[in-house]
């Protein structure tokens, strides 16, 4: 039986309600030692998963020599430095989403990656997960034809009142450049389509000043909204709305080929699918469905010595999609290319 040493840095809500339990349900698992916000926080995390040793530093859990596996769950400013740091010790890595604060970090991360042959691996994007296996194959056997446009629509009620509180997302000190869904959906769409060979985006920030969050910061560091036009390098266009300002809900990724359409809702088993004769809804068959085993398929990487996917260069991939399109809104919409 193979055996996986466990060391968590940070244990907040995609740690508490995915990775840990899940880790639990895996054989061979053993959970080491946790380290989160503070000390009396990593005792809890402790008690509750049953941690062997609660740390008030990071860098206890990467120096235990008990812990082999570092799970990065921390915000975007501490990812470089904690993977890094570990990967220098000798620790397999698996950092959450976002990859890093900018493509700089993330190219940093990569080069310390490329220099080990330790398993790395991020945590990928949910959120077209249960379709992307059909959709792949339906791109695959050309039953769209050549594809023309893609469309993104991202729009939800999450940043839309006023009187709600800093989200630390919205923090550039913690999340650097990654506002919104803007890396999750890039990372989706490097898969799917390749990359892009150029962009334009225009941000926009609805509401300034917030009530302030727990360390007592209130001014809004990333637009809650932005719109994105370009190409990809297959040739198809590309536009895109992000928004957390808007009074509703509607996710989607649309796209448009010579022979038909096909369209994806954020989270649902299913696509709808238009040509001449109309639309249907195709409701993906069970060996289809993408499913959540993440945490499973980072210590299968582990055990089989190799690296997991998503990978440090896919990350370093959509960082870069992230970066175009923050430096197109700062630059007033000039083109950037990719």
């Amino acid at each position: 039986m193979k055996h996986f040493p466990i060391g968590m840095i940070g244990a907040g809500g995609i740690a508490i309600s995915q990775h840990l339990p899940n880790l639990q349900k895996i054989e061979g698992v053993e959970f080491v030692a946790v380290a989160n916000r503070s000390l009396e926080s990593s005792r809890k995390v402790a008690e509750a998963f049953g941690f062997a040793k609660a740390y008030e530093h990071w860098k206890e859990v990467v120096d235990d020599p008990a812990v082999h596996i570092i799970f990065n769950c921390t915000p975007p400013y501490m990812h470089k430095e904690i993977s890094c740091y570990a990967l220098s010790k000798g620790k397999h890595v698996f950092c959450q989403a976002r990859m890093a604060m900018n493509l700089a970090e993330a190219e940093e991360m990569l080069e310390a990656d490329r220099n080990t042959k330790l398993t790395t691996m991020l945590c990928p994007p949910p959120t077209y997960m249960a379709v992307e296996p059909f959709v792949m194959q339906y791109l695959a056997e050309g039953h769209l034809g050549e594809i023309r446009h893609i469309m993104l629509h991202h729009a939800t009620s999450s940043l839309n009142d006023p009187e709600k509180p800093l989200h630390w997302r919205q923090r550039q000190d913690l999340q650097g450049i990654n506002l919104l869904e803007v890396g999750i959906m890039g990372e989706v769409l490097n898969r799917w389509f390749g990359p892009l060979s150029h962009l334009s985006a225009l941000g926009k920030t609805w509401v300034n000043e917030r009530p302030a969050d727990l360390d007592g910061k209130s001014k809004v560091d990333l637009p809650d909204s932005v719109t994105v036009i370009g190409q990809f390098k297959i040739g198809a266009t590309f536009t895109a709305l992000f928004t957390g300002a808007v009074n509703t809900v509607a996710c989607s990724l649309t796209i448009h080929g010579s022979k038909g359409t096909l369209r994806c809702i954020q989270g649902e088993p299913f696509v709808f699918v238009q040509t001449s004769e109309g639309e249907r809804r195709i409701d993906i068959p069970e060996d289809l469905v993408g499913k959540w085993e993440v945490e499973k398929q980072f210590l299968r990487a582990v055990a089989d010595g190799k690296k997991g996917a998503p990978s440090f260069e896919e990350g370093v991939r959509y960082m870069r999609f992230t970066q175009a399109i923050t430096d197109s809104m700062e630059q007033g919409m000039r083109p950037v290319q990719l």
